[in-house]
C-alpha cells in the first residue's frame, strides 16, 4: 500500500471532449475515436509504473487538467514515434489548449517534470502508434529518495535541476533492459513486490544520473534501429525475460523475426548493451538460481529447467556469476 497519495484519477479533454479515467489497472478505455491501452501496472511505496499503447483514428489534441492539487514527479519514457508535448502553468490566466510551452519529445527520449499547478497536453496523429512507459510519484516521496543518498547542499542543486522545469535526456539500453524487467516481473512469484521496488529506484537513478551528465539540448543518442526492429527485439527479450530454457540460437530466431543473424545481433546490442547470447545465459541462471533457492530444487533438474544440458558448463558459468558453485549457493 501508498503512504502518499498518488493521482490515479485523471479528467482528460479529447478535442474538448470531456472523459474520466481511472487508471489504476490494466485495460483498454475505449471512445468514439480513440484506444488508450494500459498495458501495464506496477504499484509499490508510493511509485505508480504504467505502460502506455495509445492510438487515434483522427488528429487529435488530449489535455490533463486535474494536475492542480496533485503535487507528482513524472518520468516519461517515449518509446517509439516523435511527439509534442505541451506544458502550462494553471495559476496564469492565459488559455491552455495548445499554446503552452512545446516540449519536443523525440521517439527514445525519457523526460521528468513537475506535475503541480499544471496543465499537460499531447498532440496525435491519426492512425499512429504511440507507446510510452511511465512513472509517477509524490513530490515529497521524490524529495524523501534525495534525502536518504545526498547532502542537503546536493539536494537543494538537484531539486532546482529536476523539479522547476522539464528535463530530459536519452534512453540508455540500462533503462530498456530495467523497464523490460518491470514489466516481467512476475516471474518472481511472491517476490515480485521487492524485486519491483528495486527495480523502480534503479530506474529512477539511471534516469537523473542520464539528465545530470547530458546537456539538455545536447543529448548524446546511440543510432536507434527501426520501430518494427525494436518492437520485434524486445518482444523477443520479454520472451527471454519469461521462458529462458527455450532455444535461442541466433540463426533461428532471426529467421523468426524476419531479419539477418548479423541485423539481430546489431540491434539487440544497440538496445540492450549485450549480444542475445549473454543475455540468454544470464536469465538462465537467474531462473537457476530462484529455483534453487525458492522452489528447494536439486541441481541437475534446476539447471535443465533453466536451459542447461551439460552440468559442467552450468556450474562454471553459476561460479562466474554469483562467485559460488550451485551447491553452495542451494545450502546458503
Amino acid at each position: 500500500m501508498m503512504d502518499l497519495p498518488v493521482n490515479v484519477n485523471k479528467k482528460i479533454l479529447l478535442e474538448g471532449k470531456p472523459i474520466d479515467l481511472r487508471l489504476d489497472g490494466i485495460g483498454p478505455v475505449a471512445t468514439s475515436f480513440a484506444k488508450l491501452n494500459v498495458d501495464n501496472v506496477k504499484e509499490r511505496e508510493n511509485i505508480i509504473y504504467r505502460s502506455w499503447n495509445i492510438q487515434f483514428a483522427q488528429n487529435t489534441a488530449a489535455e490533463e487538467i486535474d494536475n492542480a492539487g496533485h503535487d507528482e514527479v513524472q518520468i516519461m519514457f517515449n518509446l517509439n514515434q516523435d511527439i509534442d508535448w505541451f506544458v502550462k502553468d494553471k495559476t496564469k490566466k492565459a488559455s491552455f489548449g495548445l499554446e503552452g510551452k512545446k516540449i519536443q519529445m523525440a521517439r527514445g527520449e525519457v523526460c521528468v517534470f513537475r506535475n503541480n499547478d499544471y496543465s499537460t497536453a499531447m498532440k496525435y496523429q491519426a492512425g499512429v502508434n504511440f507507446k510510452f512507459k511511465s512513472m509517477q510519484m509524490p513530490t515529497a516521496f521524490f524529495r524523501s529518495l534525495l534525502s536518504r543518498y545526498f547532502e542537503k547542499p546536493q539536494i537543494a542543486r538537484m531539486e532546482e535541476r529536476f523539479l522547476t522545469s522539464v528535463v530530459k535526456t536519452a534512453i540508455t539500453p540500462e533503462m530498456l533492459r530495467v523497464l523490460s524487467d518491470i514489466d516481467t516481473s512476475e516471474r518472481f512469484k511472491e517476490y515480485e513486490g521487492v524485486y519491483v521496488e528495486g527495480k523502480m529506484i534503479e530506474l529512477t537513478a539511471l534516469v537523473l544520473y542520464g539528465i545530470a551528465y547530458n546537456k539538455t539540448d545536447e543529448i548524446k543518442r546511440l543510432p536507434l534501429p527501426s520501430k518494427e526492429d525494436a518492437e520485434r527485439v524486445e518482444a523477443l527479450r520479454e520472451k527471454i525475460q519469461r521462458t529462458p530454457a527455450l532455444e535461442y540460437d541466433a540463426p533461428t530466431v532471426a529467421q523468426e523475426l524476419g531479419m539477418s543473424v548479423s541485423k539481430l545481433n546489431r540491434v539487440f546490442r544497440a538496445m540492450y548493451a549485450t549480444s542475445l547470447h549473454a543475455y540468454v545465459q544470464d536469465k538462465r541462471l537467474e531462473c537457476a538460481a530462484r529455483l534453487l533457492k525458492e522452489d528447494g530444487m536439486a541441481i541437475s533438474e534446476a539447471a535443465l529447467k533453466s536451459g542447461y544440458t551439460n552440468m559442467s558448463h552450468f556450474s562454471k558459468a553459476f561460479l562466474k556469476k554469483y562467485g559460488t558453485l550451485p551447491k553452495k549457493f542451494s545450502k546458503s
